[in-house]
């Protein structure tokens, strides 16, 4: 098994090699103009399938409304794509409907259906049309989405709610976010025959915090099924990643602060956005926030870090909340974790890790945190695969989880 998983991970290098045009999950853009560029290049039209009519009709989380084959994405050969909407939950628990893809390899699936992995993406914009779904790409390619595809894993992808579909994404939320990933297992099973019932969580970035926004909700469902958690470069301690961010001075990272502001004000609509944006931040806001995806981050280029927020922003109450309803750990942890982070990410850095580290441990749970020096919040995806492919299935193999936590 080791070896064939060693071989196939070198034609994985190969394979995206060849896919040269496929670097990944890119974000940032230099300007607006730039962003409106390169959102054209990747955009899928937004169809009839995303429509939400059947929200008249109210219905438990993962119950799938519609599905369809996919064929509109550039996928590695062999691969079948299927598209999903479904059943899921808003932060303050009010029926709607999310979007996603799920991803079955070539071949016959093994005696107990393809093993399933519940993939939750980073930080894709905020507006409806950028849910990976609609991008040829989505969004992900070979950083993990299609490796983990091409090693034998079903994955479903949700585009979290608001994404793709109608109403406003609650982004960098964990538990609404989470409560997507989980709505979308089930969905899957109805979509696509199978399917082991048994699954991992897995994200990167805002995928990251929503994966562990998965694994904080089951430790009051307990689904049976539900045998672990993978962050990746996860946006878990949010104060340390927005302070992250501000002191990087990096103007193109002035996106993610921005989506932060309208993630808040999904969850909080009571927010006023002038108590915590700076004058000339807001203008900018209200114009781009919605503006596409590259395009709506490179808007906020034009800003230097410090003029996004007014001085006191975070004593506001909704912000407060807000970043205390995002704190994973905060509930006993009964699944396993695999908490990846790369030495040299300057989003979610090495303090955020260690406490997030902390917390999980010290709320009971089953820890492995491994760090990678000198890789970035991306290239962490790419440097890390090899040890999560050997934890995922060592998982489903149900071996007993490492722990590095300290004992207590």
């Amino acid at each position: 098994m080791k070896r064939f998983v060693c071989v196939a991970l070198t034609s994985l290098v190969l394979m995206s090699a060849e896919y040269a045009g496929a670097a990944g999950a890119d974000l940032f853009a230099p300007s607006w103009r730039a962003g409106k560029g390169m959102d054209a290049e990747r955009a899928l039209p937004l169809t009839p399938f995303y429509a939400s009519p059947a929200l008249q009709t109210p219905a438990p989380p993962g119950t799938l409304v519609r599905a369809e084959p996919a064929t509109d994405y550039t996928l590695p050969p062999g691969v079948t794509a299927t598209r999903i909407l479904y059943h899921t939950r808003t932060a303050d628990n009010t029926d709607t409907l999310a979007s996603g893809v799920v991803l079955v390899p070539y071949g016959t699936p093994p005696k107990d259906g393809w093993p399933v992995l519940a993939w939750s993406h980073g930080t894709s914009g905020v507006a409806r049309v950028c849910a990976p779904s609609l991008m040829t790409s989505l969004f992900y390619n070979w950083e993990g989405l299609y490796a983990y595809v091409i090693l034998g894993y079903a994955v479903v992808a949700t585009d979290y709610a608001g994404l793709g579909t109608e109403g406003r994404h609650a982004y960098i939320d964990m538990v609404s976010n989470g409560t997507d990933v989980i709505a979308s297992v089930p969905a899957a099973h109805a979509a696509v025959p199978h399917l082991s019932q048994k699954w991992v969580a897995i994200g990167h970035s805002q995928g990251g915090l929503s994966a562990l926004g998965v694994t904080q909700l089951q430790s009051t469902m307990q689904d049976p099924h539900f045998l672990g958690t993978v962050a990746l470069a996860g946006a878990s301690d949010l104060e340390e990643v927005m302070d992250a961010i501000v002191s990087a001075k990096q103007p193109v990272l002035n996106g993610l602060l921005a989506f932060g502001v309208f993630g808040f004000k999904t969850v909080y609509p009571q927010l006023a956005l002038q108590d915590i944006l700076t004058d000339k931040a807001l203008v900018h806001y209200n114009a781009s926030v919605e503006d596409g995806c590259r395009a709506a981050s490179g808007a906020f280029a034009a800003l230097a870090p410090e003029e996004m927020f007014k001085p006191g922003w975070r004593d506001n109450q909704y912000v407060k909340q807000f970043l205390a309803r995002n704190q994973p750990g905060s509930q006993p942890i009964h699944a396993p974790v695999l908490l990846v982070s790369g030495g040299a990410d300057s989003i979610f850095t090495a303090p955020a890790g260690r406490k997030i580290f902390q917390r999980l441990c010290a709320a009971g749970g089953q820890i492995q945190r491994n760090v990678y020096p000198g890789l970035g919040h991306d290239a962490v995806d790419y440097g890390s695969l090899k040890d999560q492919m050997d934890w995922v299935a060592a998982r489903f193999a149900g071996e007993p989880a490492p722990s590095n936590c300290p004992s207590q």
